[in-house]
């Protein structure tokens, strides 16, 4: 048995935690309508898709060309979000709105 693989996969976001995934979508888009819907700049996401790129939690599949976050299940989408925060404390990035 390999338990460093599983070890690895632990915190992957398995079906049963799509639930989740949906309230945080869900969360996300709620105060990104409340603020008026505020997108970031070019430059911005950039600056986030890097240190996203960067992390431990993020996962791009190249085969799909999915990318998201294993953390709280968001895509590169709630990048462009103004009002949507890094999941993991210390946050790693921050809201601009």
């Amino acid at each position: 048995m390999d338990t460093n693989n599983n070890e690895n996969n632990k915190d992957e976001l398995k079906p049963d935690d799509l639930g989740t995934v949906a309230k945080n979508f869900i969360g996300a888009m709620s105060s990104w309508q409340k603020a008026g819907r505020p997108i970031v700049t070019k430059t911005v996401w950039n600056e986030r898709l890097a240190i996203c790129r960067g992390c431990e939690w993020w996962q791009e599949i190249a085969k799909t060309q999915i990318a998201r976050c294993r953390k709280c299940g968001c895509s590169t989408a709630k990048l462009l979000l103004g009002t949507s925060v890094c999941p993991l404390n210390p946050p790693k990035w921050s809201n601009t709105h």
